[in-house]
Protein backbone atom coordinates (compact mmCIF):
# COMPACT_ATOMS: atom_id res chain seq x y z
CA UNK A 1 0.00 0.00 0.00
CA UNK A 2 1.44 3.42 -0.89
CA UNK A 3 2.19 5.86 1.95
CA UNK A 4 -0.60 8.12 3.13
CA UNK A 5 -0.07 11.55 1.56
CA UNK A 6 0.47 14.60 3.73
CA UNK A 7 -2.52 16.91 4.02
CA UNK A 8 -1.90 19.95 1.84
CA UNK A 9 -4.23 22.93 1.50
CA UNK A 10 -4.26 24.18 -2.08
CA UNK A 11 -6.22 27.09 -3.43
CA UNK A 12 -7.51 26.04 -6.81
CA UNK A 13 -10.63 26.19 -8.95
CA UNK A 14 -13.00 23.34 -8.16
CA UNK A 15 -15.92 22.16 -10.27
CA UNK A 16 -17.99 19.06 -11.01
CA UNK A 17 -19.76 17.71 -14.05
CA UNK A 18 -23.39 16.81 -13.38
CA UNK A 19 -25.08 14.22 -15.56
CA UNK A 20 -28.46 14.93 -17.11
CA UNK A 21 -31.24 14.73 -14.47
CA UNK A 22 -28.72 14.01 -11.68
CA UNK A 23 -29.51 17.17 -9.72
CA UNK A 24 -33.24 16.51 -10.00
CA UNK A 25 -32.73 12.98 -8.67
CA UNK A 26 -30.79 14.30 -5.67
CA UNK A 27 -33.48 16.91 -5.06
CA UNK A 28 -36.16 14.17 -5.14
CA UNK A 29 -34.12 12.11 -2.63
CA UNK A 30 -33.90 15.09 -0.28
CA UNK A 31 -37.61 15.90 -0.60
CA UNK A 32 -38.56 12.24 0.03
CA UNK A 33 -36.26 12.13 3.08
CA UNK A 34 -37.74 15.33 4.52
CA UNK A 35 -41.27 14.08 3.85
CA UNK A 36 -40.40 10.87 5.69
CA UNK A 37 -39.03 12.97 8.57
CA UNK A 38 -42.34 14.85 8.72
CA UNK A 39 -44.39 11.63 8.72
CA UNK A 40 -42.21 9.56 11.07
CA UNK A 41 -40.84 12.28 13.35
CA UNK A 42 -43.25 15.17 12.91
CA UNK A 43 -43.44 15.73 16.67
CA UNK A 44 -39.83 16.96 16.54
CA UNK A 45 -40.91 19.75 14.18
CA UNK A 46 -43.74 21.15 16.30
CA UNK A 47 -42.72 24.42 17.93
CA UNK A 48 -45.86 25.03 20.01
CA UNK A 49 -45.68 24.03 23.66
CA UNK A 50 -47.78 21.06 24.80
CA UNK A 51 -50.52 21.56 27.46
CA UNK A 52 -49.34 19.59 30.49
CA UNK A 53 -49.52 19.45 34.27
CA UNK A 54 -45.83 18.52 34.43
CA UNK A 55 -44.03 21.70 35.44
CA UNK A 56 -40.81 22.57 37.18
CA UNK A 57 -41.51 24.80 40.17
CA UNK A 58 -40.63 28.41 39.37
CA UNK A 59 -39.81 27.68 35.69
CA UNK A 60 -41.71 29.01 32.68
CA UNK A 61 -42.98 26.78 29.88
CA UNK A 62 -40.69 26.61 26.86
CA UNK A 63 -41.68 26.11 23.25
CA UNK A 64 -41.03 22.76 21.56
CA UNK A 65 -38.14 23.89 19.33
CA UNK A 66 -35.64 21.12 20.02
CA UNK A 67 -31.92 21.44 19.46
CA UNK A 68 -31.28 20.90 15.75
CA UNK A 69 -28.92 17.98 16.46
CA UNK A 70 -31.94 15.92 17.52
CA UNK A 71 -33.73 16.63 14.24
CA UNK A 72 -30.54 16.24 12.19
CA UNK A 73 -30.02 12.74 13.57
CA UNK A 74 -33.44 11.64 12.36
CA UNK A 75 -33.01 13.34 8.97
CA UNK A 76 -29.68 11.53 8.56
CA UNK A 77 -31.48 8.23 9.22
CA UNK A 78 -34.07 8.97 6.54
CA UNK A 79 -31.45 10.10 4.00
CA UNK A 80 -29.61 6.83 4.59
CA UNK A 81 -32.79 4.75 4.38
CA UNK A 82 -33.66 6.14 0.92
CA UNK A 83 -30.17 6.30 -0.61
CA UNK A 84 -30.29 3.00 -2.46
CA UNK A 85 -33.75 3.74 -3.86
CA UNK A 86 -32.32 6.85 -5.54
CA UNK A 87 -29.14 5.13 -6.74
CA UNK A 88 -26.81 6.81 -4.24
CA UNK A 89 -24.61 3.94 -3.12
CA UNK A 90 -21.27 3.37 -1.42
CA UNK A 91 -21.48 6.20 1.14
CA UNK A 92 -21.95 6.54 4.90
CA UNK A 93 -24.27 9.10 6.49
CA UNK A 94 -22.91 10.69 9.69
CA UNK A 95 -23.68 13.67 11.90
CA UNK A 96 -21.21 16.03 13.60
CA UNK A 97 -18.27 14.20 11.96
CA UNK A 98 -15.07 16.01 12.97
CA UNK A 99 -12.29 13.87 11.50
CA UNK A 100 -10.39 13.69 8.23
CA UNK A 101 -8.85 10.20 8.46
CA UNK A 102 -6.70 10.62 11.64
CA UNK A 103 -6.78 14.42 11.67
CA UNK A 104 -9.15 17.19 12.68
CA UNK A 105 -11.51 18.15 9.88
CA UNK A 106 -10.13 21.37 8.43
CA UNK A 107 -10.71 23.25 5.20
CA UNK A 108 -9.20 26.21 3.44
CA UNK A 109 -11.53 29.18 3.88
CA UNK A 110 -12.52 30.82 0.60
CA UNK A 111 -13.00 34.08 2.49
CA UNK A 112 -9.73 34.29 4.47
CA UNK A 113 -7.43 31.86 2.67
CA UNK A 114 -6.63 30.29 6.06
CA UNK A 115 -7.25 26.71 7.28
CA UNK A 116 -10.25 26.52 9.66
CA UNK A 117 -11.80 23.72 11.72
CA UNK A 118 -15.25 22.53 10.64
CA UNK A 119 -17.78 20.02 11.93
CA UNK A 120 -20.69 19.69 9.48
CA UNK A 121 -24.16 18.88 10.78
CA UNK A 122 -24.66 15.96 8.35
CA UNK A 123 -22.38 14.47 5.73
CA UNK A 124 -22.84 11.75 3.12
CA UNK A 125 -19.29 10.61 2.54
CA UNK A 126 -16.65 7.90 2.46
CA UNK A 127 -15.08 7.75 5.90
CA UNK A 128 -11.61 6.69 4.80
CA UNK A 129 -11.37 7.76 1.19
CA UNK A 130 -7.59 7.55 0.77
CA UNK A 131 -6.89 6.49 -2.80
CA UNK A 132 -10.19 6.97 -4.59
CA UNK A 133 -10.58 9.86 -7.03
CA UNK A 134 -14.34 10.12 -6.42
CA UNK A 135 -15.48 13.09 -4.34
CA UNK A 136 -17.59 12.89 -1.22
CA UNK A 137 -21.30 13.36 -1.89
CA UNK A 138 -23.27 15.79 0.32
CA UNK A 139 -22.48 18.21 3.17
CA UNK A 140 -25.37 19.71 5.16
CA UNK A 141 -25.82 22.61 7.56
CA UNK A 142 -29.29 22.46 9.11
CA UNK A 143 -30.58 24.87 11.72
CA UNK A 144 -33.81 25.62 13.55
CA UNK A 145 -34.09 29.15 12.23
CA UNK A 146 -32.43 31.31 9.56
CA UNK A 147 -29.02 30.15 8.43
CA UNK A 148 -26.29 32.76 8.55
CA UNK A 149 -23.30 33.55 6.35
CA UNK A 150 -21.05 31.39 8.52
CA UNK A 151 -23.20 28.31 7.80
CA UNK A 152 -23.27 29.08 4.07
CA UNK A 153 -19.52 29.71 3.96
CA UNK A 154 -18.75 26.43 5.74
CA UNK A 155 -20.72 24.48 3.15
CA UNK A 156 -19.00 26.27 0.28
CA UNK A 157 -15.56 25.87 1.87
CA UNK A 158 -16.01 22.11 2.28
CA UNK A 159 -17.37 21.67 -1.26
CA UNK A 160 -14.48 23.65 -2.72
CA UNK A 161 -11.68 22.08 -0.65
CA UNK A 162 -9.40 19.72 -2.57
CA UNK A 163 -9.32 17.20 0.30
CA UNK A 164 -13.11 16.70 0.24
CA UNK A 165 -14.56 17.84 -3.11
CA UNK A 166 -18.21 17.33 -2.14
CA UNK A 167 -20.52 17.24 -5.15
CA UNK A 168 -23.43 18.82 -3.27
CA UNK A 169 -24.04 21.12 -0.35
CA UNK A 170 -27.31 21.79 1.43
CA UNK A 171 -28.67 24.43 3.79
CA UNK A 172 -31.87 23.68 5.73
CA UNK A 173 -34.03 25.79 8.03
CA UNK A 174 -36.58 23.70 9.95
CA UNK A 175 -38.62 26.45 11.64
CA UNK A 176 -37.98 29.71 9.75
CA UNK A 177 -41.23 29.60 7.76
CA UNK A 178 -44.51 28.31 9.21
CA UNK A 179 -45.51 24.90 7.84
CA UNK A 180 -42.55 24.62 5.46
CA UNK A 181 -38.95 23.43 5.65
CA UNK A 182 -36.65 25.72 3.65
CA UNK A 183 -34.00 23.99 1.52
CA UNK A 184 -31.15 25.39 -0.54
CA UNK A 185 -29.21 22.80 -2.57
CA UNK A 186 -25.77 23.93 -3.78
CA UNK A 187 -23.88 22.60 -6.78
CA UNK A 188 -20.48 23.54 -8.15
CA UNK A 189 -20.45 23.47 -11.96
CA UNK A 190 -17.84 25.34 -13.99
CA UNK A 191 -15.95 26.70 -10.99
CA UNK A 192 -18.87 28.70 -9.55
CA UNK A 193 -21.65 27.84 -7.10
CA UNK A 194 -25.26 27.42 -8.21
CA UNK A 195 -28.20 27.38 -5.80
CA UNK A 196 -31.46 25.47 -6.12
CA UNK A 197 -34.04 26.70 -3.60
CA UNK A 198 -37.22 24.83 -2.72
CA UNK A 199 -39.52 24.08 0.20
CA UNK A 200 -41.03 20.92 1.65
CA UNK A 201 -44.46 21.54 3.15
CA UNK A 202 -44.95 20.51 6.77
CA UNK A 203 -48.71 20.39 7.20
CA UNK A 204 -48.88 17.84 10.02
Amino acid sequence: MPPIPEIIFRKRTMSHHYALDEIENVKNWIVASLQRLIVKDGDLLKSASIPTLHKLRGKRDLNRELHETTINHRLACHLEYLMEKYGICGYHVDIEYNRYINNEKMVLSLETDEPIKVRPDIIVHKRTRLYEPDPHFLVVEAKKRRLNDKDRNHVKDIMHDENYRYRYGMLISYYEKPQAIQVNLLTLPNGGFSEHKFIVKNSR
